[in-house]
């Protein structure tokens, strides 16, 4: 009897059962395709009984075995066997079943080196789940019209989908491999991208930050962005992904509305103005009118040359009163509505100038104020003279208005800047300083009582703005308390 290599024999032990314990199955089978050896786990990978696996077995009968236990699907034995064997014949080695438990078997077949073959079987079901997952995800990122990409914990983009080239206007190749700072066009966009780099790479998840950045082109765009931090087994940020939205639009369809809302209260406060200035400042001259009117038609046989008189004049200060009004609301509403159009022509300042002095001239004689043109030289503007007047004709009566009896207002023109300034003084009661940043706002601004108790409506001075503005020109206040007003404003020259 021949001496037993121990040694041999032992190590031969030991790979067995290290075969046994190994994840995945094996089995050997010499040059003529007969079983020769196999481990435990390919008898579990394939649930097959174990009695089946049997020394020198050749393949034919191992695959029949394998064909009555439905491991190759539906279909009669003998055709799945032939089939198989018809496989093998043409040398495909390698394959993949997918059982009807719904487990896939991944079967790799190599030939040894010394002939024969060796199989290893292994189940690859969660690789396969964990592949098509992937691709779904791959075609759902590549097909979203979100902004994802992915970036190293250093800042370098290492993934770029559709959605960011069309959000940022950069291809894949050019954007893949570039610091994120490349979507940065600003100092501040630089700085509020870095404080979220920062917050994420410590860990923390950003959701729904409004940002703005910088397109390919140049153009400011504005995103909401989310970047989450990925993290590595031990536990450390090993990239970021982020999804960005385009915001653009819908926050300038925010700020129209915005816009339209404000516009609405504007309207409305001026509606609820209009509508108490009907009802009281309106009414007020009237009311004298039907006073004034009932006094001379029941008492005017007995009346006196002197009051009769005195009672007209009252008549006619109150309709002057009623129909300076209402030309206001008449004017200031075909404004607002566009039915109101300039129509400039090169015309001459002061005859404009001497105009509105003119029709101030009862009230500021009233008053006992002096009112003047200052000496100017020939000043020709370009703007619609009907409007210019208006305007004087207010600021004018605005000066006599709030100014003390005996006092004075004189209006001078001038050439500045190649526009024509005329600037109206007064030597009148001032204006709060609290006051002047309201004295062109209709809806914000109540009238005040002048220095006779004369009422106003508020309205003169919002006018007068619109229609200096619709000339091209601009409207300024100057004041002091109880030193007197400059108004100031600025037309196109003809010249």
């Amino acid at each position: 009897m021949p001496a037993v290599n121990t040694q041999a024999f032992g190590r031969l032990i030991t790979l067995e059962q290290s075969l046994d314990h190994l994840p995945i199955g094996i089995t050997v089978f010499d040059e003529y395709f007969q079983l020769i050896a196999w481990n435990k786990t390919v008898i579990d990978i394939l649930r097959a009984p174990p009695e089946i696996f049997q020394a020198g077995m050749p393949i034919s009968e191992f695959i029949r075995h394998l064909a009555a236990s439905g491991f190759y699907g539906e279909g009669g034995n003998e055709p799945l066997t032939t089939q198989r064997l018809q496989d093998l014949a043409e040398g495909e080695l390698t394959r993949e079943h997918a059982l009807n438990d719904g487990r896939i078997l991944e079967i790799q077949g190599f030939r040894h080196p010394n002939e024969g073959y060796i199989y290893i079987t292994q189940d690859v079901t969660a690789q396969r789940q964990a592949e098509s997952a992937n691709k779904e995800l791959a075609a759902i990122v590549s097909a979203s019209e979100a902004s994802i990409l992915g970036l190293s914990p250093d800042g370098i983009i290492t993934s770029w989908n559709a959605g960011a080239e069309q959000l940022y206007g950069y291809a894949a190749d050019e954007a893949i491999g570039q610091p994120f700072q490349l979507l940065s066009g600003n100092p501040l966009q630089s700085e509020s991208q870095e404080l979220i780099w920062r917050k994420v790479l410590r860990g923390e998840r950003v959701l729904q930050q409004v940002a703005q950045r910088t397109h390919r082109d140049g153009h400011t765009i504005s995103i909401t962005l989310s970047m989450s931090p990925m993290f590595g087994d031990d536990g450390a940020v090993i990239g970021v992904s982020g999804v960005a939205y385009d915001m653009t639009e819908r926050l300038l369809a925010e700020q129209d509305l915005a816009k339209q809302r404000d516009e609405l209260a504007r309207l409305d406060g001026q509606k609820n103005r209009l509508f108490s200035i009907i009802a009281h400042d309106l009414r007020t001259p009237f009311n004298s009118l039907l006073g004034f009117s009932e006094i001379l038609s029941d008492h005017a046989a007995t009346l006196g040359p002197e009051e009769v008189s005195e009672y007209a004049g009252m008549m006619h200060e109150s309709a002057r009163q009623a129909n300076g009004l209402l030309e206001t609301l008449l004017e200031w509403s075909r404004l607002q509505m566009g039915g109101l159009q300039s129509e400039p022509r090169p015309f001459d300042v002061a005859g404009a100038i001497d105009k509105a002095l003119d029709f101030n001239a009862t009230v500021a004689a009233n008053k006992d104020i002096t009112t003047e043109r200052l000496e100017s030289p020939l000043l020709t503007a370009f703007a619609d003279p009907r409007m210019v007047e208006t305007v004087l004709r207010n600021l004018i009566g605005n000066a006599i208005k709030f100014t003390e009896r005996g006092g004075d207002v004189s209006l001078q023109a001038s050439r500045r800047d190649g526009e024509i300034a005329i600037s109206v003084h007064d030597s009148g009661i001032g204006i709060p300083t609290a006051r002047l940043t309201k004295m062109f706002q209709f809806e914000t601004d109540a009238s005040t009582v002048g220095t006779d108790g004369e009422k106003g409506t508020g309205l003169g001075l919002q006018l007068c703005k619109e229609l200096v503005e619709l000339q091209g020109g601009a409207i300024t206040v100057e004041s002091t308390p109880g030193h007197g007003s400059i108004f100031c404003f600025t037309l196109p020259s003809a010249i």
